[in-house]
């Protein structure tokens, strides 16, 4: 009866209702918009230096990444090769040899981070090959270069251009040799596009006089599969001089980002909750203003005032029901447009970003489990809101209410 009853007073007064469950629409879809921008910001940092540079981890020499040495490469063995193919959770792995040289034109010059890979492998795991932008990915034909977008636009390069490599090789060997640009790659972090040439890792090797040799295997990661298990479950068939490098200690300066960004998401979420709150609230406040006329009269012909109570939380769990349930729905295809047309910086503010090694895009991550607790949450808070009505109608007093 209390429930029908409920129900009935909702729709006798359509704009206060409507009211109530717009702001709580609003709320819902304002705080999973900012939550899912600031996951996304996370998300492709992380997926532009992880997805396709230094991987989940890397199986490196002992001693490798502190010089960064071709003299603590390693040369890969079947073992090796077996334990990462038997270690559950690993998406794939790739062999990679990493240096620097002076890459060089006839016009100009520039130090570079020459990288040599093994092109089969890298289609299947970082997808180098649909991150072309213009020319071709690297073929059968050996002394073929990829070339950084930012790269070749600071040297003025286009497919089908000569690049030569200088630079030192394994055991201070000289290394020097001419390539032809077979296409341009852009792979989403400027501190890479803006440095990076992409050999075959045979042409690496020849390069730098490192036969055989590489300077480590990035690892890449099954979704969802967790980072330290995996690493728990190859360790023990590792040979010892060899060591495991997460890529929270690789790249520092992105873990730290990151850090940064999640407090700033709680920041503005603790933020959004507070003014979402005051909102909701003064929407309570103005109905139960509105109905005390009402409930003084119900008072007075004998309600109860516990029976009123429940009656009033039972409306209001009606219109929070309502506009969490509207707000997620809601919220799914604008999370989903900004994933498809991320929001896009020019000028000085896209400077600001590059300048931090992250490419000057937001795009948003459509998370289920963003929408939910940001749903449950308001809801949680509306309902708890409704306190308030519930105290106005125990103040009421049975003598004035007849009057």
């Amino acid at each position: 009866m209390i429930i029908k009853l409920s129900w009935r007073n909702l729709w006798r007064n359509r704009r206060r209702t409507l009211i109530t469950v717009a702001s709580i629409v609003f709320a819902i879809i304002l705080a999973n918009i900012m939550d899912s921008l600031l996951l996304g910001l996370n998300k492709q940092m992380v997926d532009s230096l992880v997805g396709v540079y230094s991987g989940h981890f890397q199986i490196q020499q002992e001693g490798y990444w502190e010089d960064k040495s071709l003299h603590n490469s390693f040369v890969p063995n079947d073992s090796l090769e077996t334990a990462l193919e038997g270690t559950e959770g690993i998406k794939g792995f790739s062999y990679r040899l990493e240096s620097v040289a002076l890459a060089a034109t006839n016009k100009m010059t520039k130090g570079t981070l020459v990288m040599g890979i093994d092109p089969d492998k890298e289609k299947n795991i970082t997808g180098f090959d649909k991150k072309i932008i213009q020319g071709n990915y690297l073929g059968e034909t050996n002394n073929q270069a990829l070339v950084g977008k930012g790269l070749a636009e600071k040297m003025n390069i286009s497919v089908g251009d000569s690049l030569v490599l200088v630079g030192e090789g394994y055991h201070g060997a000289s290394a020097a040799d001419k390539y032809e640009v077979s296409g341009i790659i852009r792979l989403g972090s400027p501190d890479l596009d803006n440095n990076i040439v992409i050999l075959k890792l045979e042409d690496a090797q020849f390069l730098y006089g490192a036969y055989d040799r590489v300077t480590s295997i990035p690892v890449f990661l099954r979704p969802n599969q967790p980072q330290e298990q995996a690493i728990a479950n190859l360790k023990p068939n590792l040979n010892t001089d060899f060591i495991v490098k997460p890529w929270q200690e690789m790249l520092p300066m992105l873990t730290q980002s990151i850090g940064l960004i999640d407090a700033l998401r709680v920041i503005i979420v603790v933020l959004l909750y507070v003014l979402i709150s005051f909102s909701i609230l003064g929407t309570i406040i103005m109905m139960a203003h509105e109905r005390m006329t009402e409930l003084r009269i119900l008072l007075s012909i004998g309600m109860r005032k516990k029976v009123m109570q429940l009656m009033v939380l039972i409306e209001t769990f009606f219109m929070a029901l309502f506009g969490a349930v509207l707000g997620f729905l809601a919220s799914y295809p604008i999370v989903n447009y900004f994933k498809v047309n991320p929001i896009q910086f020019r000028g000085k503010v896209a400077d600001g970003w590059e300048s931090f090694g992250i490419d000057p895009i937001m795009p948003t991550t459509v998370d289920f489990g963003v929408f939910t607790k940001h749903t449950l949450i308001i809801l949680v808070i509306s309902i708890l809101l409704s306190i308030y009505a519930i105290h106005q109608i125990s103040s009421l007093k049975p003598v004035a209410s007849k009057k």
